[in-house]
């Protein structure tokens, strides 16, 4: 028998968490790897994103959702999402930045969360369904 999804006051909450976590590893592994151990920035930066993207897929389907999917299923969707707001956070950032001409920082910090609610939506109703 399938499980309800978790409600959304613990899930969307639980999805936020998930994400600051798996931001948090992403700096934390690409600051080390060039700080540490010399790792070209570019090169850092794509093993902190893999770390990243890693523990936000474990958190994900472990706790904000729960997920019962076979993870063969739900691994493939997360790329997809995760390639889909790539190129969403890409167009959003640019609107701001050069469109409007805003700092990138806050070019940023306003592309992230603009892109929560959509991400929520995907991942709750078709990568970890």
């Amino acid at each position: 028998m399938h499980e309800a999804a978790p409600r959304h006051r613990y899930s969307l909450p639980a999805y936020v968490g998930a994400g600051g976590v798996a931001t948090a590893a992403h700096y934390a592994v690409t600051i080390v790897a060039v700080e540490m151990f010399g790792v070209a920035p570019i090169a850092a930066s794509a093993a902190g994103f893999a770390t990243g993207a890693t523990v936000k897929y474990w958190l994900n389907y472990s706790v904000a959702f729960r997920s019962n999917a076979r993870h063969s299923s739900a691994m493939a969707r997360f790329a997809v999402a995760l390639a889909a707001l790539m190129v969403l956070n890409t167009l959003l950032f640019a609107v701001f930045q050069r469109g409007l001409g805003l700092h990138y920082l806050v070019a940023q910090a306003l592309t992230t969360i603009l892109l929560i609610p959509p991400g929520y939506v995907i991942h709750r109703r078709w990568v970890f369904r």
